[in-house]
């Protein structure tokens, strides 16, 4: 470490951002304790004397470290929220500057916004924001909206302007988080190009430039390669992985290789040999200079991402070592692209992307050479053999170092990762060459740019098999949801102790009680924060937040589960992929037992059918056939295409150990016949010793009154799911005397066009003296019974760990 001053300066510059980021002292305690470090440390280097030399050192850090916690500080000073009083404006008019646009989606642009006029339905306001925005159309004028509109313009956009979502369900990913991170208070999303007119022409000339530059690649990618392949080079090129599918990305994060699809070292390498090779010619200091030239460019061009900042930074310490006639040290250069991008923004140390590419860089640096010198005890013949394993070890390292934060992020743990990057890493690399390649000779003469596009389609096509493959979720990773920072720290310690004993104990069998010890106590200690949100031995219920519709997971005391509703799919988000999958996933749900769909409306029953294809759900409960509705009929016959079996709701009693399901219609009796969908709708009681809750899916008054004049007493329950998520058409004054609820759940989505839940229906709740507990207000809804007693679980309190995000 005395070797490389540097990197011991910029751990701890670090650790004082990290300790900022937690403690949010305020800026001028910070200064007066930095003043007074420094004024020590001065007056203590002033002072001749070696006795004090430990002393020294220890304040000089210090310094560091409050340089940290005093730079960080004075970066979050003007800390970012959403800035209005209600979540959700429909008709906002917003006048701004367009700071940055990315490349374009099908259907689909986005820009940044940098917004100094404001006008809702509460009023103008001149403030300045930063807004994402978002532009949706189908028609041809969105190309032409695209090819018009430069950074540097100034627009006015009539918008739904609305807050980010946050934490709403148990392990799902905060976007408000992350976006006001990066300094975005709100989401602009429009559903016409005609709703954005440009109003000044103005431009910033460099960054413009560079967009123009951006956009004439990328057309030129688009029109050689089919969409999957351009896709694809969009994310390995130009850093902009939008058009890459998520179940691709989903794929690549299984087989353990998600990290190809970020530029990194591999893509810099290719520009210095295209660099290298191009400006051959030139003498040794010229050929130096263009190729730094070049780097910067495509760091610029690529938008600087973490990654391609340090590889660029190290390409740079690599090619400027022999022209200054110093040696090229790899801890230096790591440390000293880390230093410049936490000078640039401090707020980068919390991204995922600097975290893995400097844990991976770090982890070949260390860990690989180890790995390397075992295997170089070894004589092998094969130099094909020797070059897989080399290629493995270097694999592996780059796994390890970045285990903690692959677990934090994705939590799958990929026993497919060491063979799959042995093929993938080379392929990648494979179509980045040929992609840059074919981008240079297409130009030229278009018909060889069509042949080299062709030979990287049939590449493109053989990875993508290869990791749908190793991707596979039946074999791939095992998904471990509770990994947290706590347990990141444990990892590095335990890591580090193990290469200790490695390296000290000559005895083989003290190495392996060594080693043994070491990964029995980091079990151990990982296992200590876990909390588990729907133990067993309760039965627990979470109202899952799916916007404006509903779904109900259930888990029995006997570990079986139920899910009533899904939640709906459109063509923006798909609330069974997005929101419930992973949810599951977090609860260590392999499959579904019983899969209710209440009645066949979109916002009911959608969200199954990402489940049903990822063989999530064994069985189906709906209500009879409807043959009039074409929802209902294709519904059924991907059912059957998909080998689910279901059954349609008639009175019975599903038992789940010594808790029970009742199902209250019977929807082949011919009363329910002429009822409308709603009305149809599946009536659930669920008991489980003295509590019980009712799930009434979106049944009206009608059907309300039906029951009640049916079952009576026996509808008493502990917890209602209100019908029709609070609408006026449900939860009659009635169902309310006869149930008698403690709690009344209402899903809805935050804002929604149809204004549930109804002022009426809310009124009613609170003057009946009913707990109401609301999805579009709080997020999830967890419940949980012991059979006596039923408690509202604050999930958010359990979960929280000490995290990085």
């Amino acid at each position: 470490m005395s070797n490389y001053p540097l990197i011991k300066f910029v751990i701890v510059f670090a650790f004082g951002i990290v300790l900022q980021s937690f403690l949010q002292h305020s800026l001028f305690t910070l200064y007066l304790f930095l003043a007074s470090v420094i004024l020590i440390t001065i007056i203590l280097h002033l002072i001749k004397t070696s006795d004090l030399e430990v002393v020294r050192n220890i304040f000089s850090l210090l310094s560091v470290l409050l340089l940290g916690l005093v730079y960080y500080s004075s970066f979050t000073q003007l800390k970012v929220t959403y800035p209005l009083r209600e979540p959700k404006y429909v008709n906002a008019q917003i006048i701004g500057t367009v700071e940055n646009i990315e490349l374009k989606r099908e259907g689909k642009i986005i820009f940044y916004l940098s917004v100094d006029s404001l006008k809702t339905k509460e009023g103008a306001i001149k403030r300045n924001y930063n807004f994402l925005c978002s532009i949706y159309d189908n028609k041809k004028n969105i190309t032409t909206l695209f090819n018009e509109l430069q950074i540097g313009n100034r627009i006015q956009l009539n918008a739904i302007l609305q807050k980010p979502r946050d934490e709403r369900n148990p392990g799902e990913f905060d976007y408000e988080k992350y976006l006001n991170g990066r300094g975005i208070a709100a989401l602009a999303n429009s559903y016409s190009a005609d709703d954005c007119k440009i109003i000044s022409a103005h431009t910033f000339t460099l960054r413009n430039l560079v967009f123009q530059i951006r956009k004439k690649i990328d057309r030129l990618i688009v029109s050689l390669h089919n969409k999957t392949t351009s896709g694809l080079l969009r994310g390995l090129i130009l850093a902009d992985r939008g058009s890459i599918d998520y179940d691709i990305k989903n794929e690549f994060i299984n087989a353990g290789v998600v990290h190809v699809l970020s530029v990194s070292g591999l893509h810099v390498g290719y520009i210095v040999l295209i660099f290298v090779v191009a400006f051959n010619r030139f003498n040794l200091l010229t050929r130096y200079a263009l190729t730094i030239f070049g780097l910067l460019f495509y760091l610029i061009l690529t938008g600087a991402d973490a990654p391609v900042f340090r590889s660029t930074i190290m390409a740079l310490a690599i090619l400027a070592a022999p022209a200054s006639g110093r040696e090229y040290h790899s801890f230096n250069s790591l440390a000293l692209s880390a230093f410049i991008i936490l000078l640039i923004s401090p707020k980068e140390l919390f991204n995922p992307s600097f975290q893995l590419s400097f844990s991976a860089i770090l982890s070949l640096i260390v860990i690989y050479p180890p790995l390397k010198h075992s295997l170089d005890k070894i004589k092998i013949s094969s130099k094909i053999i020797r070059w897989l394993l080399l290629f493995c070890l270097t694999s592996l390292a780059a796994q390890i170092g970045t285990l903690p934060f692959t677990l934090t992020y994705f939590h799958k743990l990929s026993f497919s990762a060491l063979i799959a990057n042995i093929i993938v890493i080379p392929v990648s690399g494979a179509i980045v060459g040929l992609g840059i390649l074919t981008l240079i000779v297409g130009t030229i003469f278009s018909w060889i740019g069509c042949v080299f596009a062709s030979a990287n389609e049939l590449l493109t096509y053989l990875l993508y098999f290869f990791v749908r493959l190793m991707g596979s979720e039946k074999f791939s990773y095992i998904s471990i949801p509770q990994f947290s920072v706590f347990d990141a720290v444990i990892f590095y310690l335990i890591l580090s102790l193990i290469f200790f004993i490695l390296k000290k104990f000559y005895n083989l069998s003290a190495k392996i009680v060594g080693v043994s010890f070491s990964i029995i106590t980091m079990i151990f200690f990982m296992r200590l924060d876990n909390v588990e949100l729907m133990p067993e031995n309760n039965l627990s219920v979470i109202a899952v937040d799916v916007g404006q519709g509903d779904a109900l997971l259930v888990k029995f005391p006997n570990g079986k589960t139920a899910l009533i509703d899904a939640g709906n799919k459109t063509q923006y988000f798909d609330n069974g992929a997005r929101v419930i999958l992973p949810l599951i996933d977090k609860l260590k749900i392999d499959t579904i037992n019983y899969g209710f769909i209440s009645h066949v409306d979109s916002d009911h029953y959608k969200g199954f059918i990402s489940l049903i294809k990822n063989h999530k759900i064994k069985f189906i409960y709906k209500p009879k056939l409807d043959t009039s509705n074409n929802k209902d009929v294709e519904l059924e016959m991907f059912l059957r295409k998909q080998n689910v079996d279901f059954k349609y709701y008639s009175k019975e009693i599903i038992p789940f150990g010594n808790a029970r399901i009742y199902v209250l219609n019977d929807t082949i009796n011919h009363y329910f016949t002429p009822q409308n969908s709603n009305d149809k709708s599946g009536m659930l009681k669920l008991v489980y010793g003295k509590t019980s809750f009712l799930f009434t899916g979106d049944a009206g008054v009608k059907a309300e009154k039906y029951f009640v004049d049916r079952y009576k007493i026996f509808l008493k329950s502990n917890v209602l799911k209100a019908g029709h998520h609070g609408s006026i058409t449900s939860t009659s004054e009635i169902f309310l005397k006869t149930i008698q609820p403690d709690y009344a759940i209402i899903s809805a989505g935050v804002a929604n066009k149809f204004h549930h839940p109804s002022k009426v229906i809310v009124e009613r709740l609170k003057t009946n003296s009913i707990n109401t507990l609301r999805t579009d207000q709080n997020g999830a809804i967890l419940l949980r019974s012991d059979g006596d007693r039923i408690k509202i679980i604050n999930w958010r309190v359990l979960e929280y760990r000490l995290t990085f995000l």
